[in-house]
């Protein structure tokens, strides 16, 4: 038997083998592609947006999930000053109102249970306006709230695959407008932050 046929007759099972691994290394890359997109397509975003939107509208701190699976709360902390309330069980709002001036009889409050699921797509107030009577006096809170000395909102939360994310926010708004607004009330006594 010649070289030149021992050659052919084992390139064709080389060859062979060649192809198979590199199907095979290709398909595994696929595979993991495809695991990567599917947890990123479930990939839960929260927010903490101030808002000041007039009556009869969202005003207030409200939580969201922007991303398209759903958050699994798994720490909430809120902090201004000195005072750090965290935890759940209770609505711990009242303790960081104290630790401010603002008027705490303006704000309807809400506090996260433990291993809350907040869906895709929708929001949660944490501090809102109330519908009570003084709501012009309560939208000057709101802005005390957003413009003025910030509150400092802290959050863990999971994706349904177990992803620790992290979330740091503020009630403030960066806004020269706000800021203008807010040092207008300082100025007129109306606020005495």
């Amino acid at each position: 038997m010649t070289v030149a046929r021992i050659l052919k007759r084992s390139l064709a099972p080389v060859s062979a083998v060649f192809i198979s691994i590199l199907s095979a290394i290709f398909a595994w890359q696929q595979v993991d592609v495809s695991r990567v997109h599917n947890r990123k397509s479930v990939m839960p975003i929260l927010q903490v947006t101030p808002y000041m939107e007039g009556k009869e509208r969202r005003n207030g701190i409200y939580l969201s999930n922007d991303g398209l699976g759903p958050a699994i709360v798994k720490g909430f902390s809120v902090s201004s000053g000195n005072v750090v309330a965290s935890g759940f069980g209770s609505d711990r709002w009242s303790e960081v109102l104290s630790a401010t001036t603002l008027n705490s009889s303006c704000f309807a409050t809400g506090w996260p249970k433990g291993e809350t699921a907040i869906r895709a797509g929708s929001d949660m107030p944490l501090l809102s306006i109330t519908n009570a009577d003084g709501y012009d006096m309560c939208m000057v809170e709101l802005v005390k709230l957003i413009g003025g000395k910030p509150i400092e909102i802290n959050i863990e939360y999971e994706s349904i695959y177990g992803d620790v994310m992290h979330l740091s926010a503020t009630s403030k708004i960066s806004s020269q407008t706000l800021d203008s607004l807010h040092k207008k009330l300082v100025a007129s006594g109306l606020s005495h932050h």
